[in-house]
Formats: structure tokens, C-alpha cells, sequence
């Protein structure tokens, strides 16, 4: 047993009464800073982008292209919001350990990290390779892992509260025959995001995870017409077979990630929540297994 006595921010006054407080849309992040990895397009950069209008002091944003990356700082960053463009490649533990080490020279600290980076590349049981296997378990499970290792030691060593907010997959769950590799990888974030909720909840730091459904994302267009030869406009064709008629939109996921990274969603933590078309578990009737051939 650890000798070490826990002071937990969730039972202090000074917690309590900011909770309790009803604080506008645009003040919700007020003086707060945010790492926030996938960030220079997409859901990441969606939910950066919410996370300023809502008053969010500052944001690091993580991406392979400088270029790509630094006009998205520059065009988010005001006079009184910075926002700080970062090159990183997280299959690197390297690159990893310099994502925490560049928000701290630039801002002293943050309080928000969100793990929204990740590879959907095909693999199933039958062809997976092992270079597939590394390199995607090295972004979608080692990096979050890693990146909560140095947010949770900095916010117990300073003694303030943090929030960590994973995104994964409703492929945790078991997914298609060809995303094997990948829903294997999410399955661990999700198992990390519940330890460590558990391991941390007496420091104040909250740990929840999104598993999301299928997105419509440039990232996703791309994976669909290299992987499954879907011609341009894909999505409405697919949103029609769909229980919404669509895809899930970038901003109603990243609504989700601000409200669990933020003080609306109270002592959450543990929790993975499935933002999805339908409901895992249920069936129209006898669920058949998939053919692998």
C-alpha cells in the first residue's frame, strides 16, 4: 500500500462551488488550456475550434503536416486565444513525450487532454501483418496511454484537477471482419480509459471516452475510395441505409467531446459513452456471422 495521502479537489469547497455555478456557453473553458491531438483537420480540429468559442485560453494542436498545421494556429489564434501548432508523428514515443514537454514551455500547464488521433487502416484476423499491427496499436493505444501518463503525474504534482477525454469506437465492441487490427486497438483505449479513471478519481482527474459510430470525415472519404472504391458522394448513398438517414457530423461528436471535457459533465469519469446509429446488442433478428471470403 502506497503511503501517499490523497487530497481529492472533488471534495473541495472552492470545486463545489465552481460546479454548482452555471457558467455561459462562452466563458465554459475560461482560462483553460487544452491538448488536443488530430487536430489540424477534422473532428479534433472541430472540437478545438468549439472549445475557443467557448472561452478556452489556449490549445495545443497536434499533426504530421507543418504546413496544414500552422495555418490552422494561425487562423484560430486572437489577440486573447493562442493557439500553438505542434509536429508530431505518435507512432514516435519520442514525438510523444515532446507534445507534453511543448505545451508546458508554451503555457505553463493545461487542463484538458483529448486523444482524438487515430489510423483506421484495413486488417482482419486473416490478413493482418504485424507492421499494421504496430504501427496502429503505436498511435490508436501506446500514444493515448502515454499522453495520460504525463497530463496525470503534472495535475497530481501541482495538485490541480484535469480532464481527459478519449475518442474511440463503437468497433470496440468487436466491429467488422476487417478491422480487426484497429477495433483491438480501440478496445484497449477503452480499457485504459476506465482504469484509469479508476486509478486517478481521488485526484480529481476525470477519464471518459467517446465510442463513435461512423463518421463523416475527410479522413474518412479518403479510407473509403483507397480501401473500398467509393466514388464521390458516397455518403448519401450510405446515409440511406442508415436508422438517421446520414452519417454522424463532426460537430454533434465534438459537442460531446466539450461537454465531457468540460464542468457540464460534473464528477463523470469511467464512462464510455456510444454515439452511434444503433444500439449494441439488439437485432432485427438471428445476427448471421460475417463471411471472411
Amino acid at each position: 500500500m502506497s503511503d501517499h495521502k490523497y487530497t481529492s479537489p472533488f471534495g473541495s469547497a472552492a470545486y463545489h462551488a465552481a460546479s454548482d455555478i452555471d457558467v455561459p456557453l462562452d466563458r465554459q473553458f475560461e482560462g483553460k488550456v487544452a491538448v488536443v491531438t488530430g487536430s489540424t483537420q477534422g473532428l479534433g480540429l472541430t472540437a478545438v475550434k468549439l472549445m475557443l468559442r467557448r472561452g478556452l485560453k489556449g490549445a495545443l494542436i497536434l499533426g504530421r503536416k507543418q504546413t496544414e498545421g500552422q495555418a490552422a494556429a494561425d487562423l484560430l489564434s486572437t489577440q486573447d486565444q493562442r493557439v500553438v501548432y505542434h509536429q508530431a508523428d505518435l507512432a514516435s514515443l519520442d514525438d510523444c513525450g515532446s507534445v507534453h514537454d511543448r505545451a508546458i514551455k508554451e503555457f505553463g500547464s493545461y487542463d484538458i487532454l483529448v486523444n482524438s488521433a487515430g489510423i483506421t487502416d484495413r486488417g482482419g484476423i486473416l490478413d493482418g501483418d504485424a507492421a499494421l499491427w504496430e504501427r496502429t496499436f503505436a498511435i490508436n493505444a501506446r500514444a493515448p496511454f502515454f499522453m495520460m501518463q504525463k497530463a496525470a503525474n503534472l495535475w497530481r504534482e501541482t495538485g490541480k484537477p484535469g480532464t481527459i477525454v478519449n475518442v474511440a469506437t463503437v468497433t470496440a465492441h468487436g466491429g467488422v471482419p476487417f478491422l480487426t487490427v484497429y477495433a483491438a486497438s480501440k478496445a484497449a483505449l477503452v480499457a485504459m480509459t476506465k482504469n484509469a479513471a479508476f486509478s486517478l478519481m481521488r485526484d480529481g482527474i476525470r477519464v471518459n471516452a467517446l465510442a463513435i459510430g461512423w463518421m463523416d470525415t475527410p479522413a474518412e472519404d479518403i479510407t473509403q475510395k483507397q480501401f473500398h472504391d467509393m466514388p464521390d458522394g458516397w455518403q448519401a448513398d450510405v446515409g440511406k441505409e442508415l436508422p438517421a438517414g446520414r452519417l454522424l457530423r463532426m460537430n454533434e461528436v465534438a459537442r460531446w467531446i466539450v461537454h465531457l471535457a468540460s464542468d457540464e459533465s460534473g464528477i463523470m469519469t469511467g464512462s464510455v459513452l456510444d454515439l452511434d446509429h444503433g444500439v449494441i446488442g439488439c437485432y432485427e433478428g438471428t445476427p448471421l456471422p460475417a463471411k471472411l471470403d
